[in-house]
């Protein structure tokens, strides 16, 4: 089983974590900003939605069910949620197959809903064409930094032979 892990990084340096998670915060903000003038009752609700989602998903059951078997679980992994996991889970404590499923159905809702809102914002507010359509190009753009930088990030990792998640294979 050693041999899986011999060749990687034992952390991460902190300003790739820092990066990473930087991105993903401008990231989730322009999702957000852009999906905003769809409302309901005066409220921002697929905004809200999105953002509890978000949250929910990535702050807590991603964390318990893929985190906490990971080789990283307590230390600095490429996002730093594998040291977020170990405060709040215990080791193995989460269903990893569940964790990969729900992982797959998370991050293509999150990168799926916004690509549909935010045109539709487009199209029902013409007020907003400009600073919508920058929210949705500052997403995409992002959202390929980050596809490549998850590619990076997996390369250098010492789960990347086993982890299913993967994008370094």
């Amino acid at each position: 089983m050693e041999k899986l892990y011999e060749k990687g990084l034992e952390n991460y340096p902190k300003p790739t974590v820092f990066l990473t998670n930087a991105l993903l915060l401008l990231w989730f903000g322009f999702a957000t900003y852009g999906m905003s003038k769809i409302k309901l009752a005066g409220l921002p609700i697929i905004s809200i939605l999105y953002l509890l989602f978000m949250f929910v998903m990535l702050g807590f059951v991603l964390r318990k069910h893929l985190c906490t078997h990971c080789y990283y679980y307590g230390k600095l992994c490429g996002s730093g949620w594998s040291k977020l996991s170990s405060c709040q889970f215990k080791l193995q404590s989460g269903n990893y197959e569940l964790g990969i499923k729900l992982a797959g159905i998370t991050w293509g809702l999150l990168t799926v809903i916004p690509i549909i809102v935010i045109p539709l914002s487009l199209f029902l507010y013409k007020e907003f064409l400009v600073s919508g359509g920058v929210s949705l190009a500052c997403f995409i753009v992002i959202m390929i930094i980050n596809l490549f930088g998850r590619k990076k990030g997996c390369s250098r990792c010492k789960m990347r032979y086993i982890c299913k998640a993967s994008a370094s294979k």
